[in-house]
């Protein structure tokens, strides 16, 4: 609990009861966790780099974070706060998985949606939410995550990865309550047409590498509510569905000109898609055919080869 979590205090009451089962990892900049102990235990934490999101899984407890307390249970998730010192209390049979959000990471992201450097760390309402469509809608983000992660054998695209943790750091922006909500619930104003245009470029000259808002607003000197805005008006989908496009694309070129490895889980992967059926299904609506299809057009495996298939759903 000190050395991977940084507690500064653990207190179980009944130590014959102990019985710890807990995970970690760490990814780029969110890191994701699972706890349960057996026995009423107190966990105690100082101040932090990191913003902690848990989800209770079974049982019930309570959390505080600076002066705010409130219950964790099914159903009633709690995000502690960077700044503030915080205190977790599990009952017996309470499991929980919780994420850790970068307080900078967060700052940056939230700099990157308003156009504007944040110069405070983000302190959230410890369990006061926006909506219940965007808290569910903030779970199951954090659910895909996870399946991600935990599959075995893991197929986990990093480009995607990172795309993914992102849009799991927005999605709390979002979500959590703090200063800046009220600005980020106001309608972004649009912009011209020669940022899409530069967004656009950018896209298809870096398709291969992870497209965050951050290198977005680098790259078109606007907001990235302003940028997603004007993207959908104009063009009616988002820069992320024209990034998909694009990397579709890109799948398809390599699939028509394959090499002796070439293999459909293997460009999935290469053009950022860890969901091999979802990479199937996007392909065949755009192409007319299974990836499968195009490869083995271009490069059929000669008789008596054995060459494996890739199996697609």
């Amino acid at each position: 609990m000190v050395s991977v979590f940084g507690a500064t205090g653990f207190e179980v009451p009944d130590h014959a009861r102990l019985n710890v089962r807990s995970n970690f990892i760490q990814l780029h900049e969110l890191a994701l966790g699972f706890w349960a102990f057996g026995t009423p235990a107190r966990i105690r934490f100082a101040k932090r780099g990191f913003a902690a999101l848990g989800l209770t899984l079974r049982g019930r407890g309570a959390a505080s974070s600076g002066k705010q307390t409130a219950a964790a249970a099914v159903g009633c998730p709690t995000l502690a706060s960077p700044d503030q010192p915080s205190e977790f209390h599990y009952g017996a049979s309470l499991e929980k998985v919780f994420v850790r959000f970068d307080a900078k990471g967060l700052e940056r992201r939230l700099a990157a949606l308003l156009g504007a450097p944040i110069n405070r760390t983000v302190r959230f309402e410890l369990a006061d939410f926006t909506s219940q469509d965007m808290l569910s809608g903030l779970v199951g983000l954090v659910e895909t995550l996870l399946n991600q992660v935990e599959r075995r054998p893991c197929v986990l695209s990093p480009l995607a990865l990172r795309e993914l943790e992102e849009a799991v750091t927005v999605q709390l922006l979002f979500t959590g309550r703090h200063a800046l909500t009220g600005k980020l619930q106001r309608r972004p104003p649009l912009t011209s047409a020669d940022p899409i245009k530069r967004a656009e470029q950018f896209i298809e000259a870096n398709w291969q590498h992870p497209i965050t808002m951050e290198v977005l607003t680098d790259v078109t000197g606007v907001s990235a509510r302003t940028l997603f805005r004007s993207f959908v008006r104009t063009r009616g989908y988002s820069p992320m569905v024209f990034a998909r496009k694009i990397r579709l694309e890109r799948a398809h070129a390599l699939l028509s000109r394959p090499n002796a490895t070439t293999s459909v889980t293997g460009v999935a992967l290469d053009c950022g898609f860890s969901n091999l059926g979802r990479f199937a299904h996007d392909y065949a609506s755009m192409f007319g055919e299974l990836p499968s299809k195009t490869l083995s057009r271009s490069h059929p495996a000669a008789p008596g080869s054995g060459r494996p298939r890739d199996r697609e759903t």
